[in-house]
């Protein structure tokens, strides 16, 4: 099997394969992101990069057997622009067609979510040499028009899969995909305490940054304590804009969330994405995936 992942980030998709131990040829990597290609490199070093997504030519690749990928959020996102797809001109873009010719003319396009339409026209070349190729697409929660216009030109309606059913986290996303998914399980008794770590304290909360984060956020579900589920999406960040829990040490009676933590409820080996800045790190574990979600979309991939 080869597998072609766009958007690679850290890549959490050769995690979930290789936690499940499906066996696989050659894993191609799409990503430009200098930190994540470090991490992947360090846990992955046989990945094979092509760089950027928007200039991948698939005539230099072998039969594709899988292609995955979680196409950029940001203007999908409820707490974003919500401007979904389209150019700094604002012309709104529903079709392949219509991206491709505005891309030939050399248009500009508003954030990053537009390159949903490079996951499609990879995956439309791809089924041209292999109809039967597997697909996986991972997003956000977004309105319904967009929801419903990825779906007709996917082919397939998304999967709702919230993370607390597999970790200790609330995380909220659609997955689109033509792999048989088992049926998910009930949500589990997972909470923060089952991801806290002994060098957490190490990670205080200043009660400078405690003060900005009330004057700029009233999201109380970033003030957790060990009983907590928390929602953590973009909230893997430094101070003041990160998830931080109850401590006896910090001065503000709180610390943040340090990235072993995180790479927990992301359900990361720990110290994976070690070899980088902490504010790197944070980053890539949100936008990467929760590896144990994905592993059960891939449970029946040899089926």
């Amino acid at each position: 099997m080869n597998v072609l992942s766009l958007f690679d980030g850290m890549s959490c998709g050769q995690l979930a394969l290789n936690r499940l131990g499906i066996k696989y040829d050659k894993y191609f990597s799409s990503e430009i992101d200098k930190f994540t290609l470090k991490i992947a490199e360090k846990n992955f070093p046989n990945t094979i990069q092509l760089g950027d997504v928007s200039k991948l030519n698939l005539d230099e690749l072998p039969k594709i057997d899988l292609l995955i990928g979680g196409s950029p959020c940001q203007n999908f996102t409820f707490a974003g622009t919500r401007k979904g797809m389209s150019t700094k001109d604002n012309i709104e873009i529903t079709s392949l067609e219509q991206y491709l010719d505005l891309k030939e003319r050399g248009f500009e396009f508003a954030g990053q979510s537009y390159l949903f339409w490079e996951y499609v026209r990879i995956l439309n070349e791809i089924r041209k040499i292999n109809p039967e190729v597997k697909f996986l697409l991972e997003n956000v929660r977004m309105e319904k028009r967009w929801k419903e216009l990825i779906s007709k030109i996917i082919g397939v309606q998304p999967i709702f899969i919230n993370s607390n059913l597999f970790s200790a986290q609330n995380r909220q996303r659609l997955y689109w995909t033509n792999i048989k998914v088992d049926e998910l399980p009930k949500e589990n008794d997972l909470t923060l305490k089952d991801v806290i770590h002994e060098t957490g304290e190490n990670y205080p909360l200043t009660k400078k940054h405690h003060e900005a984060f009330l004057k700029s956020y009233k999201w109380k579900h970033c003030e957790l304590d060990e009983k907590s589920k928390p929602l953590l999406a973009s909230y893997y960040k430094q101070p003041p804009h990160c998830p931080y829990i109850k401590s006896k040490i910090s001065e503000s009676g709180f610390r943040r969330m340090s990235p072993i933590e995180c790479e927990r409820l992301q359900t990361i080996p720990d110290n994976y994405t070690e070899g980088v800045s902490d504010t790197q790190r944070y980053k890539m574990i949100g936008n990467g995936w929760t590896v144990d979600v994905i592993s059960h979309i891939f449970k029946n991939l040899n089926k």
